[in-house]
């Protein structure tokens, strides 16, 4: 990671360009629990330099308090809030929220009162297949490139402000 990534804070600009896909998953146990992904869109046409894509990608794990796969996940609080079908995902220190429009993925979140946040290191196409993303996050898993962080539903951080990008 680049000294910078951890003091550079996401940018409207970023959110909205961010890759995301949710689902709802299961524990060993049993219990379900919804999920979100944040990835690079990767391009069409000529691709982007790989580190310019690491370092972006690590800004927002670092900006969500996650942590490389494969260590504890780390419980980062309140980041997550529900507005009527509608949910919202803040970054610290941004003034704008990602705003998740997806009912069963909302209602699953407010059910369980936390989601499960990844941010992968690498691009990922956003026309994806279910197939392609389980294994973009396997390889992911396995090269240490995921960073995961538990997040939890709550009242907004007063000093933000909502709006933003819609995913």
């Amino acid at each position: 990671m680049t000294a910078n990534a951890a003091v550079e804070p996401v940018t409207l600009d970023l959110i909205v360009f961010l890759n995301v896909r949710t689902w709802i998953g299961q524990t060993q146990s049993g219990e379900l629990y919804p999920a979100l992904m944040l990835t690079y869109p990767a391009q069409r046409a000529e691709g982007v330099d790989p580190g310019v894509v690491e370092h972006t990608m690590r800004r927002v794990a670092v900006s969500l308090g996650g942590a490389p796969a494969g260590s504890p996940v780390p419980e980062v609080g309140v980041r997550l809030g529900v507005r009527g079908a509608e949910a919202l995902m803040w970054f610290p220190g941004c003034s704008y929220a990602l705003k998740i429009a997806r009912p069963p993925w909302v209602r699953a979140l407010e059910s369980c009162g936390r989601a499960l946040l990844e941010v992968g290191l690498d691009e990922l196409s956003t026309v994806a297949s279910v197939a392609e993303v389980d294994e973009y996050r396997e390889s992911q898993y396995g090269l240490g490139r995921m960073h995961l962080a538990l997040a939890d539903v709550g009242r907004r951080p007063l000093e933000l402000r909502v709006g933003g990008a819609e995913s």
